[in-house]
């Protein structure tokens, strides 16, 4: 017998705690809430393996807090760590989690950094508290009717998400249990003259509605590949709050037609689950030619370029600026995979790693268990194969060449031109031993 749990949970943001998004030095110190930010717990039993989901309407993940959390939910719960995964929905009008953010992106507050760890060990615990019996799962793909975003990168062949994602959870009765929805564009509607103020963005608007239209007892977002894709408008654009709730309605439009229409059904779910820590592919550089670097800099980003220094001191005095990111792939049987990411992946990328999945209905979930920040396209990589090459470009290619040198905020080395390919690879090898 198939079962889940589900809760949610208000997370509450202290007053002027710094907002995490748009950038870095942007002083978005919390004034008030327009619309509340959740955490969502979702646990699943298949009589033998348990998995459980974790979701909060925050920009990212951190690897330490999302290890720190499993390994106390694992422990408590009996529940395999493989089988607990850390999402968050992409909202950039949220507080920063955990200690790796970038310099200047936005200061955790050791508040709010205490609010969410308790949060999560209390929904995860009310989600266990809360099994039903699922009858089965239905699955399948809403094509939009018309696009929610925009290519930021490139902007003439302006590649974006084409569907939506989503798998119903079903009791015997009828009644969903659980709406998993997915899709791929930046939580960024909410932005100015709104961007200090707390929201959940697009995805928490289409989440309340969501209920509100009794589609589901509990929805749950999953970000979809987007490092690459913006919202097509904004309340910068429309000058008024309606943004989100203008895109969530045309999401939820296309979406509910897909499930009028009904999808796939799917029984006899069993659960699977694989964890990996990866080091990532980096550039080694050393402290010599990151000081060179830091001169090329100085003329595009003052910013860049000061960073690009306090790597080589911290190289010099023995710091480890390689990266290591977590992998993780959860299986209900044959059909549905979930392909976890740590950091935003580019759409065209996206579609290529689930059009290579085994699972007929495949989801690359980004922003999922870290924050590795952009994983660039090769071709976006090739594009500008060095610093130089914006000097040339338009606007200091503000996107683009920002995805890809965004690193040194994150006093880490710049990741190989393969990123892409290699976390495609590491998790359909994953998926393949599952």
């Amino acid at each position: 017998m198939f079962k889940i749990g589900c809760s949610e949970t208000v997370l509450e943001v202290p007053l002027f705690t710094e907002l995490y998004g748009y950038g870095p030095f942007q002083g978005r110190r919390n004034l008030g809430v327009h619309d509340p930010l959740y955490c969502r717990a979702v646990f699943f039993d298949d009589g033998q393996n348990r998995a459980m989901v974790i979701s909060s309407d925050l920009c990212t993940m951190d690897r330490l807090y999302s290890a720190e959390m499993r390994a106390a939910i694992s422990q408590e719960h009996h529940i395999a760590p493989e089988c607990i995964a850390f999402t968050a929905t992409h909202t950039h009008s949220g507080p920063a989690l955990g200690v790796s953010c970038g310099v200047g992106s936005g200061e955790p507050d050791p508040r709010f950094q205490e609010i969410w760890k308790k949060t999560v060990l209390k929904t995860a615990a009310e989600a266990l508290r809360d099994p039903e019996e699922i009858a089965f799962a239905e699955a399948g793909r809403a094509p939009l009717t018309r696009k929610l975003g925009k290519n930021r990168v490139e902007t003439e062949k302006n590649a974006t998400d084409e569907s939506i994602r989503w798998i119903r959870f079903v009791r015997p009765d009828g009644t969903c249990k659980l709406l998993l929805h997915s899709h791929g564009i930046h939580g960024i509607a909410m932005n100015l003259p709104f961007h200090k103020l707390v929201s959940a963005d697009w995805m928490g608007a289409a989440n309340r509605k969501i209920k509100e239209r009794k589609l589901a007892s509990m929805p749950l977002f999953f970000l979809g590949p987007c490092g690459d894709v913006n919202t097509y408008t904004s309340c910068h654009v429309l000058q008024n709050d309606t943004a989100a709730d203008v895109i969530a309605d045309q999401y939820l439009a296309d979406l509910e037609k897909s499930l009028a229409s009904g999808g796939e059904k799917i029984t006899g779910l069993t659960i699977r689950g694989m964890l990996k820590s990866c080091e990532m592919p980096v550039v080694e550089q050393s402290a010599e030619s990151l000081r060179k670097d830091a001169e090329i800099f100085q003329p595009i980003s003052v910013q860049h370029a000061f960073r690009l220094i306090e790597m080589a001191v911290a190289l010099e005095h023995g710091a480890d600026l390689r990266i290591m990111n977590d992998l993780q792939v959860i299986r209900f049987g044959k059909e549905i995979s979930f392909l976890f990411i740590p950091g935003e992946y580019f759409v065209e990328d996206g579609a290529a790693l689930m059009a290579r999945s085994q699972a007929e209905y495949s989801f690359a979930v980004t922003v999922a268990n870290g924050n590795g920040a952009y994983f660039p396209s090769e071709s976006d990589m090739k594009r500008y194969p060095d610093i130089k090459s914006a000097l040339d470009c338009p606007n200091n290619c503000r996107f683009g060449f920002y995805e890809i040198y965004c690193y040194p905020g994150r006093l880490k080395f710049k990741y190989q031109d393969q990123i892409a390919e290699f976390i495609a690879n590491n998790l359909i090898n994953m998926e393949k031993s599952l």
